[in-house]
């Protein structure tokens, strides 16, 4: 009895000793999670409570704070009073400038950086697309369900570069039309999104003409824990279920999540406030949109080991598959009187990525960190066509094997920062096509090269950071780029030689940030962008139409943009601002003309006399462009605002595709405790038809005959902390049931939906 009391006693005067602080907001008051304190090779963070041990340090110990969302803080332990911590929060409830998590980029508020960190209220958004969507500054096309095609600085496609930790999503049949690959990105395993302009295409490389998508996951954490989320939303009666669970043992850490979402078909607004009535019925029931339903399922897991305090290995495995998803934009179409198509369906879509990461902070003369990626990245996709008179079904399906290898430096020296790489990327395209009618197959032509397709980058970059004066800061940059295309057609049909295609890019780039006072500084950047053709491209013997039909051009150049940008960064305690001018020179771009092949301009194509069209470097367009973002906090509240406004036209005085109209956000964000209160407004302003371009891009046969009307939302959204393992989130979007599509959609946007969550921690 005596040995047991005199243990419960040590133990107790052990608790006395100990030092716990608390680390706290220093504007809300509210604990932060996964502060990290460190000093030298020792490191602790605070738990779900905010509070931390700190007798590990000693009391000379200088202990740096930081947290992904606030300004890090250094302190001497034995100055550290009431056992209270306060930081400043550099990343608010919503989306604002963040700067950090950037590999390939230096670390200077001069950079061009916006950044969506997925909040509570955030974490109703159920597709990476709607993510995208909380900010003004981009612009979601949707032509199916179970998709969006981001539109960043009115490029999209295969002229905006996406990113998924560090390896590029991009890839060799990637169109110039609208893309939905981001929806393979699920938004539940994202840490952060950053939008970057500036030194992005050095960086990053080929298909970044003015920007970047940088979609981070979470990685592994030294805490054990398992997070599970279940969501409902009415308008689609969509049903998501996400379950990811974080677990270590010595220098080993991992997260492993999954993700299943099922959808019903959505629902349209029943509130015509524009005036017109039959506008977007045409494939609907009830408002209920046909062929709208679609189930997905995503996977991730991500294993770290800390081979020592300076070297890492991270192993990254991601896989997405998604269910039949029809092409709401196609079954919607009439012809004599009736639907055009029986089946237009996009088979399952699959991307599957295993990368390996080895980090050294190993201070050499060469560099003081070297990061080695190699990546590998299976796609899979199929087109499913057959008209409504046919028999056989059209089924054309596409194999890209990609192959990446990357070399990262850091060096600093004194003040100057240098960051360099090297890389080569291959990629193998493989397509098959077929004529089905359930018990026979035929044969049928492909959408890409028959006997397959290679497309190999080779690549080095350069940037250097480094000031002037000590107000001043100048970053230049530059990147090589060489690739090689071959593609042979194997094809009788069409009498098509093989394609060797090879192109060398040198782009460049410099940026001046100039700080007026110590919370403001203006940026001025000039810098280039290029796309290189790619298999679709060159290679693509398609029709959109049943018109035209287009077939190769072995003689592309890559495009180029010349990008000119000037920017102001404001960031006082309670008042952020970033305004952004920037205009945007397109020229020796790609677009499809009327052509002529073997001396003729027709072909029989799909069983139709077509007109052939090529791709050719003919055009050149211009866009103008201003970003707009705030943040103002006032007490526990914070009222945030952006906007974007766009005008694009071609050299021949023509409306340029991919410009959205003017859009803004505004949203006003009440936290008291465990209590955030979010209401906002969406609102896009009108496309005329006039402004609507020639080539169809834009989809101009999808909205009335005056374009697009303008619209807007309102949306409120209710997060409850309930207590430290229980979160209930609720929120009604689209309260007034408007009825609306986005710039360029076919697909009506979802009525007022109903969301409801339920996310626990243990």
């Amino acid at each position: 009895m005596r040995i047991l009391a005199l243990t419960l006693l040590l133990c107790f005067a052990n608790d006395l000793r100990a030092q716990v602080i608390t680390i706290r907001d220093s504007l809300l008051k509210i604990p932060i999670e996964n502060a990290n304190l460190i000093f030298q090779d020792i490191g602790r963070s605070s738990d779900n409570k905010g509070r931390v041990n700190i007798d590990v340090f000693d009391d000379e110990s200088i202990i740096q704070i930081s947290h992904i969302a606030y300004k890090s803080k250094n302190i001497t332990k034995k100055n550290i009073s009431n056992n209270i911590i306060y930081l400043n929060q550099k990343v608010n409830v919503l989306p604002t400038v963040f700067l950090n998590n950037l590999t390939k980029i230096p670390l200077t508020k001069s950079n061009s950086v916006f950044t969506i960190r997925p909040s509570n209220i955030q974490l109703l958004e159920s597709s990476a697309s709607e993510l995208l969507s909380t900010t003004s500054h981009v612009v979601i096309q949707e032509s199916q369900a179970g998709g969006g095609s981001p539109n960043y600085r009115g490029m999209e496609a295969n002229r905006l570069l996406l990113i998924v930790d560090e390896i590029p999503l991009n890839n060799a049949i990637y169109r110039s039309g609208h893309l939905q690959n981001s929806a393979t990105i699920n938004p539940f395993f994202i840490e952060s999104i950053n939008l970057i302009s500036g030194p992005a295409s050095v960086a990053y490389g080929n298909g970044s003409m003015g920007g970047a998508l940088i979609f981070y996951t979470k990685n592994p954490s030294n805490k054990k824990r398992i997070l599970f989320h279940q969501q409902f939303e009415s308008s689609s009666n969509s049903v998501i279920t996400n379950l990811q669970a974080f677990y270590h043992k010595k220098k080993l850490s991992h997260i492993t999540g999954f993700n299943l979402k099922s959808a019903g078909n959505l629902r349209m607004g029943g509130q015509r406030m524009h005036g017109y009535n039959n506008w977007g019925k045409e494939l609907s029931n009830q408002n209920e949109q046909l062929y709208t339903n679609y189930e997905q399922a995503d996977f991730i897991h991500k294993s770290k080991y800390n081979i020592n305090g300076l070297n890492n290995l991270l192993v990254n495995t991601q896989y997405s598959v998604s269910s039949n998803i029809y092409r709401f934009d196609k079954m919607n179409d009439i012809k004599n009187g009736a639907p055009k198509y029986a089946q237009w369906y996009y088979g399952p879509q699959i991307r599957f990525l295993q990368s390996l990461n080895y980090t050294s902070k190993y201070k050499t003369i060469a560099y003081d960190n070297i990061k080695l990626s190699l990546a590998f990245q299976d796609i899979q996709e199929s087109r499913n066509i057959q008209l409504f008179e046919d028999e056989l079904l059209n089924s054309r399906k596409e194999k890209v094997s990609i192959y990446d290898v990357n070399i990262d430096l850091k060096k600093k020296i004194n003040t100057t920062r240098i960051n360099y790489g090297i890389g080569i990327r291959n990629q193998n395209v493989n397509s098959t096509a077929a004529l089905e009618n359930g018990t026979m197959t035929f044969y049928n032509t492909t959408r890409y090269p028959e006997g397959g397709s290679l497309v190999q980058d080779i690549f080095a970059y350069s940037q250097i950071k480094f000031a002037i004066y000590n107000d001043l800061e100048v970053l230049i940059g530059g990147r090589l780029n060489k690739e090689k295309l071959l593609a042979k057609f194997n094809n009788t049909i069409f009498n098509l030689d093989d394609i060797q295609n090879n192109n060398i890019s040198f782009i460049k780039s410099m940026l001046l940030s100039y700080k007026i006072i110590k919370s403001a500084n203006i940026n001025l950047s000039y810098y280039d962008g290029f796309r290189n053709p790619n298999v679709d491209d060159i290679g693509k013997v398609f029709s959109k139409d049943g018109i035209n039909v287009v077939v190769p051009n072995v003689n592309l150049e890559p495009e180029y943009s010349n990008n000119l940008e000037l920017a102001y960064n404001l960031s006082l305690r309670s008042i952020k601002i970033q305004v952004q001018l920037f205009n945007t020179k397109i020229y020796n771009a790609i677009n499809r003309e009327y052509a002529t092949f073997n001396g003729v301009d027709s072909m029989l194509y799909d069983g139709e006399m077509m007109r052939i069209q090529m791709n050719k470097n003919i055009d050149a367009a211009k866009i103008n462009g201003i970003n707009f973002s705030a943040n103002f906090i006032i007490k526990n509240c914070i009222i945030s605002a952006d906007c974007n406004y766009l005008k694009g036209i071609t050299n021949e005085k023509k409306p340029l595709a991919h410009i959205p109209p003017f859009n803004a956000k505004i949203s006003f964000n009440y936290q008291l405790n465990q209590h955030l209160v979010n209401f906002s407004t969406h609102y896009n302003a009108w496309k005329k038809a006039n402004e609507y371009d020639e080539e169809g891009v834009d989809n101009l046969a999808e909205a009335t005959e005056d374009g697009t009307p303008s619209w807007y939302t309102l949306n409120l959204m209710y997060s409850n902390k309930i207590d430290d393992n229980i979160t209930l989130m609720m929120g009604i979007k689209n309260i007034l049931d408007a009825h609306y599509k986005a710039f360029g959609s076919s697909l009506s946007s979802s009525g007022r939906n109903f969301i409801i969550c339920l996310r626990t921690s243990f």
